[in-house]
């Protein structure tokens, strides 16, 4: 199983408004390290921010990996090693019998890891600086989204 990870950086505003992302995924190939990123807006949470640029960046792989997910993120990364497999089995409803907070999100998440091994790690990354950077270079130049 080929092995890769995502980084992931977002507006970090807790407040629903609208805020970027952005992501570089890193495949070790024959030739070297291979990366591709991607960059959006949404108009959300920080944890929705993150949920749809993990989405966005999953939606890139064509077979199954053993993928490592980076973000600051911790309560979305938490939430996929905790959760995400008994909200799955319930219907992505809490234990009260309430759908969960960002079920649409949670659900397309779950979906697009079903063939993939997910690790994850919190904290700062090699790509944070240089996606923070990007992000508001293409804010000022109001660039939109786009995947390389």
């Amino acid at each position: 199983m080929r092995e890769t990870k995502i980084y992931i950086e977002t507006g970090k505003n807790p407040k629903k408004s609208r805020k970027q992302y952005g992501y570089v995924l890193e495949c070790k190939t024959r030739n070297g390290i291979a990366t591709r990123e991607g960059f959006g807006e949404t108009e959300g949470t920080y944890n929705q921010a993150t949920l749809e640029a993990m989405a966005e960046a999953l939606e890139r792989f064509k077979e199954p990996c053993k993928i490592t997910v980076h973000s600051e993120n911790t309560h979305v990364l938490a939430m996929i090693d905790k959760n995400l497999k008994s909200w799955e089995e319930s219907g992505f409803q809490d234990s009260k019998g309430k759908p969960i907070k960002n079920k649409e999100e949670w659900t397309k998440i779950a979906k697009l890891t079903e063939d993939h091994e997910i690790l994850t790690a919190c904290g700062e990354h090699e790509y944070t600086k240089w996606l923070s950077k990007e992000m508001r270079r293409r804010a000022k130049k109001g660039e939109k989204a786009d995947k390389n």
